[in-house]
């Protein structure tokens, strides 16, 4: 075989006119996004943030979330590297509407509206809600049983930001500024008055530690004792024999199907890991009303869990620890016990085996995701509602990932069946009270071809 000829660069001066849609793969990701999402649901959420014909034209709502929400999907947490990555791919540049020769938004302008702007909306609950009704609608989602699982996210701050929380001393009863005690019944006087100033109880004191002598003990702080100054909803939590570290807790629901997240929550990580199960429930109802079982690990094991899937007519398959157990071969003694028992019994049958190992690779696998390839691995922001925001965007983008990766195979007779789940799910969701599902119209949009025809110079 002949060596080629020498290329050169001459190539790179050529002037080219090019279509940036033809320039993208038909099987692309954010190709099929855009086909299967109808994203004015952003601007209708968004309207409330702005004014009507006041002031100087904003970028789009629209462009904003989609970036937000193709950093999920890439797992890049900064939003500078997020836009020096869409300046350079030609299927991010067509995801956002954006020209090969437009000059993309600036990162202080999509942080301030995730930060500011769109702080406390219910923007990322819709998109969340809107992600699990058209897995829904696909026939992604089974809606008979659901894993529970929580993991742990590194927060936005240092263990050097942890300083002691001090307690007080109440001051006695009648104790003044003076040290006098203040007579029974005082006349009314006028505020500001210094015979009432002086009259008024001594305001707190500091408890002070004893005197010691000898070596310095070795400073251990908890979440008793201690609290972040950067970021004082972040909590200590540490596996035995590992240093502590400051996280929030998150925790997801998935159905077994292809691992859709139909529930997620943010919060902190202190406090029984079960007491966040009505919430996730309650709000998986609206996907999944014919739900059946729950599984869950151990740590979630507590009377209040099996009572609560007892009342809702769920079998819940959460083993129990050894310690909840009455003594080997004794009756049980307490209520507690007898559901303990029975949950031990219900979790060694089939269908408790079965659930325990779609529990490790529904719950499991789709927490691996999140930490690993969504950016979940730690807190972008400081503040439980933050950290609860972005989960939402993550799981949205697992969702919207499955769904774009499901949707040749949902062309056979499962599309048809989901069809029937998602007006079910739309008749469910006119009548809730949650606001981002009795707002939301769960509706799709027809294909729209973005073509861009401009003048390319590979100088």
């Amino acid at each position: 075989m002949a060596m080629g000829a020498e290329r050169g660069q001459g190539k790179a001066f050529q002037i080219e006119m090019v279509c940036l849609d033809e320039l993208v793969g038909e099987d692309d990701l954010y190709r099929r996004l855009d086909e299967l999402v109808d994203w004015r649901f952003v601007r209708e959420a968004a309207a409330p943030f702005y004014a009507g014909k006041v002031g100087r034209p904003s970028l789009d709502p629209i462009v904003l979330l989609k970036l937000m929400l193709a950093g999920a999907l890439e797992g890049c947490g900064s939003m500078r590297e997020l836009l020096r990555l869409a300046a350079l791919r030609f299927d991010l540049r067509r995801f956002l509407g954006y020209g090969l020769s437009e000059r993309l938004p600036a990162h202080q302008t999509v942080s301030d509206a995730h930060t500011l702007r769109f702080a406390g909306s219910d923007l990322f609950e819709r998109l969340f809600s809107r992600s699990v009704a058209l897995c829904a609608e696909q026939g992604l989602i089974a809606g008979t049983h659901l894993s529970l699982d929580g993991f742990h996210a590194e927060a936005d701050a240092a263990l050097s930001s942890l300083r002691a929380s001090l307690g007080t001393l109440p001051a006695e009863e009648g104790a003044t500024l003076c040290g006098e005690i203040a007579p029974a019944a005082a006349p009314p006087a006028a505020a500001g008055d210094p015979a009432q100033l002086a009259l008024e109880p001594a305001p707190p004191a500091l408890s002070l530690a004893a005197p010691r002598s000898g070596r310095t003990p070795r400073r251990r702080s908890s979440n008793a004792t201690a609290v972040s100054r950067s970021d004082p909803e972040a909590r200590l939590r540490g596996k035995p024999g590992q240093r502590p570290h400051l996280v929030y807790r998150g925790q997801v629901a998935v159905d077994p199907r292809a691992r859709v997240i139909v529930a997620v929550r943010g919060e902190r990580a202190d406090g029984f890991e079960g007491a966040a199960v009505p919430e996730l429930l309650d709000r998986a109802r609206f996907c999944v009303p014919g739900l059946e079982s729950i599984a869950a690990d151990r740590l979630y094991a507590a009377k209040v869990v099996w009572e609560e899937a007892a009342g809702r007519g769920l079998a819940a398959y959460v083993p129990p620890r050894r310690d909840q157990l009455p003594v080997s071969g004794a009756a049980p003694a307490t209520a507690a016990q007898a559901l303990a028992l029975a949950a031990r019994a219900r979790c060694k049958s089939a269908a408790g085996i079965w659930a325990h190992g779609r529990r490790l690779a529904d719950a499991e696998g789709a927490i691996a995701e999140l930490k690993c390839r969504r950016g979940m691995e730690r807190a972008r922001r400081r503040g439980r509602a933050a950290f609860h925001e972005q989960l939402l965007i993550a799981a949205a983008a697992c969702n919207l990932r499955r769904l774009a990766r499901w949707r040749p195979e949902a062309a056979s007779g499962a599309a048809a069946q989901g069809a029937g789940q998602a007006l079910a799910l739309d008749a469910l969701a006119a009548t809730c009270s949650l606001p981002a599902l009795a707002s939301a119209a769960f509706w799709r949009q027809p294909l729209q071809v973005y073509a861009t025809t401009v003048t390319l110079c590979l100088n």
